[in-house]
């Protein structure tokens, strides 16, 4: 039996934050989790929101904890972090829509190429209404 394969270990890594109030998706695509790459989202939420607090709710993964990333966050006092409690990533609302991101795009499929994976991914979220976005994430 064949089982095709891309022949690579292409990746990359996928921010997203959900307004909670309007069921606006934000999201941007970079080249790996690190913290540097985070730093780059939170940036793109203070140009995407260019006024008002943002509160963000986060797990504690490494690049959202790293000390770089609380130095920048003093830097920018109109956007907080709030962390969930380890291991408990299942109560933040964008869960559920990383979860069926993964099974309509990722789960079980092969894509030629990342670029394919990509447009596919963007398709996702263009398709995913404000209210779908809430519904799902209730």
């Amino acid at each position: 039996m064949r089982i095709p394969t891309p022949g690579s270990n292409v990746s990359r890594a996928l921010f997203g934050a959900l307004n909670i109030r309007t069921g606006r998706w934000v999201y941007l695509v970079r080249p790996h989790l690190r913290k540097e790459d985070f730093i780059v989202f939170l940036e793109h939420l203070l140009t995407v929101y260019a006024e008002g607090t943002i509160i963000l709710i986060v797990d504690n993964y490494s690049s959202h904890t790293a000390r770089v990333v609380t130095a920048w966050l003093e830097e920018h006092p109109r956007l907080r972090l709030y962390y969930l409690p380890k291991y408990c990533s299942h109560l933040n609302p964008v869960e559920p829509i990383w979860l069926r991101l993964k099974g309509q795009i990722a789960a079980d499929r092969l894509y030629g190429s990342m670029k394919v994976l990509l447009e596919a991914v963007e398709r996702f979220f263009q398709d995913m209404t404000p209210q779908q976005a809430l519904i799902w994430a209730a």
